[in-house]
Formats: structure tokens, C-alpha cells, sequence
């Protein structure tokens, strides 16, 4: 569950906008949201351990159109999009996206977007919690390159789980199965109201548990394919659901912000071997390339939280070993899956699994006792 201190109610007004399917949403029961990229994104319809079971036994369908998407188009859009992904994208193909983190010039991490080389062959940034268009647009205007940079209004609805594919089966989409990681497919959908919906599906989303994420730019059709996708859902038990925080923390999937705080590069968050740093040039990689040299400072590792169950950690505490602040304990949990609350801390590069130190938990939780163990958990725990 998530517990909060103070106890806060979000005020949905026109400042922060509303996704295509938010009134979906509401219907559907939503009750918790966070602000994302200036969008309110569902984070709870009422049960977290109900929301939890749902996703990892049989399927969920998410609001994520706040993950939104960012365009680069026009005769230099490749020499941006380059320079500014820490990877070589020399050779991503239309119809494919990959995994592209973003730094400055210092090699802070700014963003870890999925990057989609559309099928029309411009390129889409699927953003994490930042301005990315203004990097991209402030970028381009330095360097002076002749590029359309713009926010697009897609809906972008995930359907993740073990019955994911039978849900899109249920759709007419029984392909999604054979799909490559991050492969996109064009792809056209039925609702009864409007008829032919035309989306693209990615072999993607923010879960280990497997599944899609359609895409589709008519707002004007979003409540329809929500409609669609739910009664397509419905005899393989889908509700509504929402980027899971156990979940993602049980299979270290990096929450941008959340782990990262926003002063983090990619080599203290162990993403060493998500950047390209002997290939093309990007902003950023002589700093990254100094940083691997001389070693991060700090470093992403896994905590074992001593005690009865914790809730959500609401936000990121002070971690102590031997009575000296170490680095911040900045996500944590209870896990069912591996039977004990677990977190991710971001501390210093000399800390060690086996050392044990001491965190003091928000909410009145109290002071516990934490034990630093490797990443990815499954390797760490048993379960």
C-alpha cells in the first residue's frame, strides 16, 4: 500500500492535463494519482496488493499516456536523435525501439527513454519524467539542425501479464506473442462505436511480466479502445492497473527520479552496459568516459529491510552504517514474491553487500535495520 505523511488528496484541475482515457479511468474506480510530465498517471484503483496479484497472475491494461512521446523529424533528425542517446542508434531499423538513456554534458542521466524509430522512419522518444523536448529542441537550435521537434498527443495504453496475449489474440493481434522485444507492427483494431481503430503495437511495457503497448494517435478514439481492450479482457479476468511499484522494485526495472534521484549518472545506477561509450559521439560521453576511468562515486544496490512489512516508501531516507549518512535508502517495499521488504539504495561506491546499516522509515514505521545485498534480487534471495 502506499502510506503518506502527511495524508494528501490530489487537486485535478486544468494546470495539469488529463490523458484521453482519464474519465476511462475514473469509472474504472482510480483513487491514487501522480503528476507525470505535467499529466496526471493512475497509480492505484483502490487495492495495491489486489493491483499486484492481478498483474503477475493474470493481466492488467494501464493509463501511460503520460509516458509521452516526443518527435524528431526533418533532414538531420538521425544527427540529433544521435547525439543526444547514450547508444549507437546507427543501426535501429523502422519498426524498432531501443533502450536509450540521455545525458548532459557532465554525464548526469537526464531521462532513459525508450527510443521508437517509427515505422514512417521519424524517430519518438517515449520519455520518462522530464522536459525531453526542450533538451531536444534547445539542442538543435545550438547546434543549428534542421529538425521538427514536437510533443505528440498519442494514447498509450499497456496491457501486461500472463494472459497479455490472449488478450490481444481476443483483439484479432494473435502475432503479439512472436514479436521481438521493442519490435513495432502496425496494426488495426475494431470498437464498436467508431469501427477501424489504427494503432501500433510494441512488444514493450514497464513490467517483467511480458505483454504490449498499443499505440495510437486519434485521441478523439482513446475512450473506444479503452473499451475495446477491456471486453476483449474480460474473460482472462483484465482490470484496470498502473506501473506497479512492488513489482518493478522486485524486478529492478529503474524508476527515473525515484532511484535515480536527479543529480545520478548511468555508471553509478549499474547501467554500464546500456550505454555505448566507444561508439559515435554524444552529448555527455567524455565526462562518462572520465567517470568509468576513475570509478562512480556512489553506486544502485538492493536492501533487505529488517521488521514487519513496510509500506511504499512515500520518499527517500537518510541510509547509515556504522553512524556515518552513506547515501539515501530511495525506493522500498514489501515484497511477496521474495517474502521480506526489499529496497534500492544509491550510496557510496564503498559500501559492500553484507554491510548492514540503519534507515529511520517515514509514516511512523520507525528506525529499521538494513542489510545490502547484489542486484537483481532473484540472483540474491531466495525465494
Amino acid at each position: 500500500m502506499f502510506a503518506f505523511d502527511p495524508d494528501l488528496a490530489a487537486a485535478v484541475g486544468p494546470r495539469v492535463r488529463k490523458s484521453p482515457v482519464f474519465d476511462c479511468t475514473v469509472r474504472a474506480g482510480l483513487s491514487a494519482v501522480s503528476t507525470y510530465n505535467h499529466m496526471w498517471l493512475p497509480m492505484s484503483y483502490g487495492n495495491l496488493d489486489s493491483e499486484y496479484e492481478r498483474l503477475t497472475t493474470r493481466v492488467s491494461m494501464w493509463d501511460v499516456c503520460a509516458q509521452r512521446h516526443v518527435s524528431v523529424e526533418g533532414a538531420d533528425a538521425d544527427r540529433l536523435t544521435q547525439l543526444v542517446t547514450a547508444v549507437d542508434v546507427r543501426d535501429t531499423p523502422p519498426g524498432q525501439a531501443v533502450y536509450a538513456p540521455m545525458v548532459d554534458g557532465d554525464g548526469t542521466l537526464i531521462n532513459d527513454p525508450v527510443l521508437l524509430h517509427w515505422i514512417d522512419r521519424t524517430w519518438r522518444f517515449s520519455i520518462a519524467d522530464a522536459d525531453v523536448g526542450l533538451w531536444l529542441a534547445g539542442v538543435a537550435h545550438g547546434r543549428g539542425l534542421d529538425v521538427t521537434v514536437r510533443e505528440l498527443d498519442t494514447v498509450t495504453i499497456a496491457i501486461q501479464g500472463p494472459n497479455a496475449h490472449d488478450v490481444t489474440a481476443a483483439l484479432g493481434l494473435e502475432w503479439t506473442a512472436g514479436l521481438d522485444r521493442f519490435a513495432l507492427r502496425r496494426a488495426t483494431l475494431t470498437a464498436p462505436d467508431v469501427g477501424r481503430i489504427d494503432v501500433v503495437v510494441s512488444r514493450s511495457g514497464w513490467s517483467n511480466q511480458d505483454g504490449v503497448e498499443i499505440f495510437c494517435d486519434q485521441a478523439d478514439v482513446a475512450e473506444s479502445l479503452w473499451g475495446a481492450i477491456a471486453a476483449a479482457g474480460e474473460p482472462f479476468g483484465i482490470g484496470p492497473g498502473a506501473p506497479n511499484a512492488t513489482e518493478r522494485i522486485e524486478n529492478t526495472f529503474l524508476s527515473y527520479g525515484t532511484d535515480t534521484g536527479y543529480d545520478a549518472n548511468p555508471l553509478e545506477l549499474g547501467m554500464a552496459d546500456t550505454i555505448d561509450l566507444d561508439g559515435p559521439d554524444f552529448i555527455g560521453r567524455d565526462a562518462l568516459r572520465r567517470i568509468s576511468a576513475d570509478g562512480p562515486g556512489r553506486q544502485l544496490i538492493g536492501c533487505v529491510i529488517a521488521g514487519d512489512d513496510i509500506d511504499t516508501l512515500a520518499h527517500p531516507v537518510p541510509l547509515s552504517i556504522d553512524g556515518t549518512d552513506v547515501g539515501r535508502l530511495r525506493a522500498g517495499t514489501h515484497s511477496p514474491r521474495f517474502r521480506r521488504n526489499i529496497g534500492l539504495a544509491l550510496i557510496d561506491a564503498r559500501c559492500s553487500p553484507g554491510d548492514v546499516g540503519i534507515v529511520d522509515l517515514p509514516a511512523g514505521q520507525g528506525e529499521r535495520s538494513v542489510r545490502l545485498v547484489d542486484l537483481p534480487f532473484d540472483r540474491s534471495l531466495p525465494e
